[in-house]
């Protein structure tokens, strides 16, 4: 029985999320079985909006936003200092365990993106232009790059497992009405890297990368959220007996673990595309 009840917020949408169709309002609402209940969670949404980080952002000068670039953030000095903060840490970080940072373009032939198998899934999300007859695009993520910077010479055996870092610059073409502030934007940096490694290597790697995980996320205050992890998507990219190996090397086999479980003693609910790079349309819809 509803007892209580109040409109959370509204926002405009398109039908079927296609910015050339109609406009709708889309309102959010919530109820409670009694008016206590409605208090207590309209107090917490009150506090809440005080520690709102776009609030707090543009009041001590850290960062703002503004139409000219949507959902592309203006660091003021005060927020490139914590910025830097926060990625010389990563680096060090990097470097202990034994990654390499590499720089990579920001733009490339549509080519590329065709061969990877992401222009067909993610095209749409993408900023794309002609340059001299040929459809380019600026990078949605580093992963393709990172291919062509190690195909582009004959590597041993011995290399591997070759770990590459990059914190070059993202786009994505997220909808205006999904932009949010620093958690949706179209414009990012993030601590992106990639491992090559032999199939016999991929469980170790994961040790490495989840105790990684471990040591950095509560130093920045990350909750990590527990559940299953389920890598595989039903839109996948490549051979499914290679997906099938991999997934399997995630099993230790004497004690029938997972890597998160061996380190966190729990399972993670971890995307996908951290495990074996998965692109992002492949990735469930954020609601």
């Amino acid at each position: 029985m509803v007892a209580s009840s109040g409109r959370a917020l509204n926002s405009a949408t398109y039908w079927e999320g296609k910015s050339d169709a109609e406009s709708l309002q889309r309102v959010y609402g919530i109820s409670f079985p009694d008016n206590k209940q409605l208090k207590e969670w309209e107090k917490f949404q009150e506090e809440a909006a005080k520690r709102d980080h776009r609030k707090i952002g543009k009041e001590q000068e850290l960062f703002f936003f503004h139409e000219l670039s949507p959902g592309s953030c203006f660091f003021l000095p005060r927020g490139a200092f914590i910025y830097n903060a926060l990625i010389d840490f990563i680096k060090s970080e990097y470097r202990k365990r034994g990654f390499q940072e590499v720089v990579s373009p920001n733009v490339y032939n549509a080519k590329l993106w065709q061969t990877s198998g992401h222009w067909a899934h993610y095209a749409e999300n993408m900023f794309s232009f002609d340059v001299e007859k040929e459809t380019f695009a600026l990078k949605p993520m580093n992963c393709p790059g990172h291919c062509l910077m190690f195909d582009q010479r004959t590597r041993s055996w011995r290399e591997l497992p070759l770990r590459f870092a990059d914190f070059g610059v993202l786009h994505r073409n997220e909808l205006s009405g999904a932009l949010t502030g620093l958690t949706r934007v179209r414009r990012f940096q993030q601590d992106d890297a990639h491992i090559f490694c032999a199939v016999e290597q991929i469980h170790q790697e994961m040790l490495g990368a989840l105790n990684f995980l471990k040591h950095v996320a509560p130093r920045i205050w990350v909750q990590l959220p527990a559940g299953p992890v389920h890598p595989r998507p039903e839109k996948f990219l490549g051979e499914i007996s290679i997906w099938n190996q991999a997934e399997q090397s995630l099993v230790h086999d004497t004690t029938g673990m997972t890597p998160a479980n061996m380190v966190f003693g729990r399972e993670l609910r971890l995307p996908c595309d951290l495990l074996f790079g998965t692109p992002p349309s492949a990735r469930p819809a954020s609601s």
